[in-house]
């Protein structure tokens, strides 16, 4: 049912979270694992950015997907990683889900942005609802935080 799983990451502790659980899914189903992490800058701002800070916030990215490749090698798994650097985040998540073919989406359903007043971020909130496959939202635990 899941032969390729997307999960898409923004560094929280939740993000890894969401690779464990992926990681677990992986492993029953025989899954091919990609981890994507996306960021934004809006075209208004990006004028204003010189080239050293637009090359450290994608070094940033990076280092988020290699932390995050680690956890699914504790898990056990293989994955492959990208780096979206265009467009909103939650849109370029579900055209690269849409192009990889993906049957299961996993994210975090909070990540960065803590806000307690909602269960769910804009971007989980906007995969679940745009996404044509599959999304399995991992929640914060409670206990640990």
């Amino acid at each position: 049912m899941f032969r390729s799983i997307l999960v898409a990451i923004d560094g929280s502790t939740n993000a890894d979270r969401a690779v464990s659980a992926a990681a677990e899914i992986a492993r029953v189903h025989g899954s091919k694992m990609t981890i994507c992490h996306a960021f934004y800058i809006p075209e208004h701002y990006r004028s204003d950015m010189s080239g050293p800070l637009r090359e450290s916030v994608r070094l940033d990215g990076e280092e988020i997907l290699a932390h995050a490749a680690r956890v699914a090698a504790k898990e056990g798994v293989e994955a492959e990683t990208k780096l979206i650097s265009e467009g909103h985040p939650a849109e370029a998540i579900i055209q690269l889900a849409e192009e990889l073919g993906v049957g299961l989406v996993v994210a975090g359903a909070r990540g960065r942005a803590q806000d307690d007043t909602r269960p769910m971020g804009s971007i989980a909130t906007a995969i679940l609802l745009g996404a044509r496959c599959s999304v399995l939202l991992v929640k914060k635990d409670k206990a640990t935080g």
